[in-house]
């Protein structure tokens, strides 16, 4: 027996561009709630000179912790680091490790064996040779060295030593402040929970254009099939541009309302957006075979893209700005499909299946 399908072609494209406009709204928001989730909480703890002095170099980045670095190493990778420590210098060739260690090490002071010392350092590239000189320091001076005064910090740094602690998702500088004779370690209280709202903040940075991407490419196919159905008109390449264009406003928009900061964020916003957007025209072209102008409209887009983030940011935006043109490419890939998939002609002939 046959029996007609209740799914039409128009239909499955419709389905299909309201999953693509679901996906899209979770992404665009996705900066925005990692950001709203961002709470961490710091932590302004007085400290004494006579602490231990693991906690002034976990707090200050002029202090090294050389012993949680060096713990559980080899006597053999440690021995130029305790000749210096007793003669005060050491000059020559070290173990890949300690070199690996050692070439991360630029602060003022060094933590060893329980004591402080004042620390400096000079690797040579493309050898091992090490040079390394280590002063017994006073543990006041120290802490009269590193620390910084309370009425130069932040506002969210003071609003951590006041109450002892803040909790939000502003970002606090961790380090040793002084205020009249009493020294404040200010640390976050839980430093995974950081670096995880970091990343998860990093993550949503780069989604949310995608999504802005999806939704712009969902909308403006929408629109086009309940304004005249696709049924006897295909997606051209001047619709698909008008589609990928849409991807501008809808970031503006975007930015406008759930971000706040930086005006770059109006330039790197739609600019990205735009890259995952554009796609919709290269899968017109794909369908079309016209290879040359798909590469013409790929270089395009990266130039755009790119040249945006330079004006943005300057120099720098040249690495920034080819991540994000690489997240938004691969994400266009969607987008190409959907372009190439509505450039196809249509009939609203009921697919039919046999059954017994």
């Amino acid at each position: 027996m046959v029996r007609s399908s209740p799914f039409t072609l128009s239909s499955l494209r419709t389905i299909a561009l309201f999953a693509l406009l679901v996906v899209g709204l979770i992404g665009s928001f996705a900066f925005h709630a990692a950001m709203t989730d961002m709470q961490v909480e710091y932590t302004a703890t007085s400290i004494q000179h006579d602490d231990d002095p693991k906690e002034i170099a976990h707090a200050s980045q002029s202090v090294a912790d050389l012993d949680g670095r060096l713990e559980r190493k080899s006597s053999e990778i440690r021995r130029p680091v305790e000749k210096a420590a007793k003669g005060g210098s050491f000059a020559g060739n070290v173990t890949p490790e300690l070199y690996i260690i050692l070439d991360g090490m630029d602060t003022e002071y060094a933590v060893y064996n329980d004591s402080y010392y004042r620390w400096n350092t000079t690797v040579h590239d493309e050898t091992t040779f090490v040079e390394m000189q280590m002063t017994p320091a006073d543990s006041r001076s120290v802490l009269e060295a590193v620390s910084k005064p309370y009425g130069t910090a932040s506002a969210n740094v003071q609003e951590a030593i006041d109450p002892g602690s803040v909790t939000g998702r502003n970002m606090v500088e961790p380090g040793i402040y002084r205020r009249g004779g009493t020294y404040y370690a200010v640390v976050p209280e839980n430093t995974g929970a950081l670096a995880a709202n970091i990343i998860e903040a990093f993550f949503g940075y780069v989604l949310t254009p995608v999504g802005r991407g999806f939704v712009a490419v969902a909308l403006g196919l929408l629109a086009y099939q309940y304004r005249n159905s696709f049924a006897d008109r295909v997606l051209t390449i001047r619709r698909a541009l008008v589609v990928a264009a849409l991807g501008i406003p809808t970031a503006l928009i975007g930015t406008a309302v759930f971000e706040s900061g930086s005006l770059t964020r109006y330039l790197t916003s739609p600019a990205s957006t735009f890259v995952v957007s554009a796609g919709v025209v290269a899968g017109v072209l794909v369908h079309q075979r016209r290879w040359g102008r798909l590469a013409g409209w790929t270089a395009l887009v990266c130039v755009l893209s790119i040249g945006a983030s330079v004006l943005a940011l300057g120099v720098g935006g040249v690495a920034f700005g080819g991540f994000r043109l690489l997240v938004g490419l691969l994400a266009g890939v969607v987008s190409l499909g959907f372009g190439a998939w509505f450039a196809q002609e249509q009939t609203d002939t009921p697919a039919e299946s046999v059954g017994a």
